[in-house]
């Protein structure tokens, strides 16, 4: 069976050679079939690791994601870590993707690693570049001043022709606020990173069969991120999804969202 892991990082922890080894390791020892990078040293305010004593901008830390995905375009795929706090959009930024769009599948925004929230004018510009490229905005999630769902479901509400991915479900919290989010914001959709499976069937069951993907958040815990029993829970379909919604959440989701053509993948 394919896997999706739609939720998975580069970064300087300890050296982004490193994390490259253990994504490609991981996905070896535990089936995942493609899985969707971004790269963490675009944090514009750190949360893991050390801060980097020369900080590394947008368009860096995407070349250094293309760099690894040129390698292995059949098994990984090219999320943007924007820095919308202390960046703006530019054009050499954008000539960039556009180059190298057929590496690219969504935008990543972290409002806690930018000490900003979605719902400020400063996020317009790349909310609009999302709009343009036709691709999601994967957005960190959490009960914190900064990402918390709520300012989330107001961007999408208003953006209904973008699709924004609640990484996390709210981390830090019981999901329900994500979960009652989700209810009435059809472009509003979901990834199991740190997520209990029971959480997953739920949206799968009464909120919508497409509307939650597979995510890991690889390799933030290590070498061995999926040993984490949350995610044995998913790779052993614990909970015993009937086929077709076990598919979806594992890897048809995350494949529509995307725009991941599984057939031209290995």
């Amino acid at each position: 069976m394919r896997i999706i892991d739609a939720h998975v990082h580069i970064a300087s922890w300890p050296t982004i050679k490193k994390t490259e080894d253990y994504i490609l390791s991981s996905m070896k020892k535990y089936g995942v079939s493609f899985s969707l990078i971004s790269n963490c040293d675009g944090a514009e305010f750190p949360s893991v690791g050390k801060r980097l004593a020369t900080p590394k901008d947008t368009l860096t830390c995407l070349k250094e994601v293309i760099a690894f995905v040129k390698k292995h375009p059949d098994e990984t795929g090219a999320l943007v870590w924007i820095r919308p706090r202390k960046e703006k959009l530019g054009q050499d930024l954008v000539d960039y993707i556009r180059s190298q769009r057929q590496y690219i599948y969504g935008i990543k925004f972290h409002p806690y690693e930018s000490h900003l929230r979605i719902d400020t004018r400063e996020m317009m510009p790349w909310i609009n570049l999302a709009r343009e490229l036709g691709v999601p905005m994967l957005v960190h999630t959490a009960a914190d001043k900064y990402s918390d769902v709520a300012f989330l479901k107001t961007v999408a509400d208003f953006n209904p022709d973008v699709v924004f991915i609640a990484a996390h479900l709210q981390l830090c919290s019981d999901n329900k606020a994500a979960y009652e989010a989700m209810k009435t914001t059809p472009n509003l959709y979901a990834d199991t990173a740190w997520v209990n499976m029971k959480m997953a069937k739920k949206v799968l069951e009464h909120i919508g069969e497409e509307r939650i993907m597979f995510g890991t958040d690889n390799p933030i815990d290590g070498e061995d991120t999926l040993a984490n029993p949350i995610y044995h829970d998913y790779f052993s379909n614990k909970l015993r999804l009937p086929a077709h919604l076990y598919h979806n959440l594992m890897a048809r989701n995350a494949a529509k969202v995307y725009g991941i053509d599984l057939s031209k993948k290995r």
